[in-house]
């Protein structure tokens, strides 16, 4: 039986592509398996720090969509990193 992916899993899908166009495959290989785990909250952890390390700004709309995610954690590591991510899309923005 083939699992019906939801949005959670749709939205983890497009923080590994993220990853891969960047070239991060160990990262996206991470984030898949924490993605079949069902680790939702680990995986957007991982997933905010590890874009900051690598110097990744992911998408503003998946940002927001990880924040509209039942699974997401307030004052988590996915929470203080993906506001700094919009802070700076605001202020690039503004400029």
């Amino acid at each position: 039986m083939i699992k019906e992916k939801t949005p959670d899993d749709v939205l983890l899908d497009k923080f590994v592509q993220v990853f891969s166009d960047a070239r991060a495959y160990k990262e996206a290989d991470m984030l898949q398996s924490m993605q079949v785990a069902g680790e939702f909250a680990c995986g957007f952890d991982f997933a905010m720090v590890a874009f900051k390390d690598l110097g990744i700004s992911p998408p503003v709309d998946l940002v927001h969509a990880m924040m509209d995610s039942v699974w997401f954690e307030k004052d988590s590591y996915a929470d203080d990193i993906g506001h700094e991510f919009l802070r700076k899309s605001e202020a690039s923005d503004a400029s």
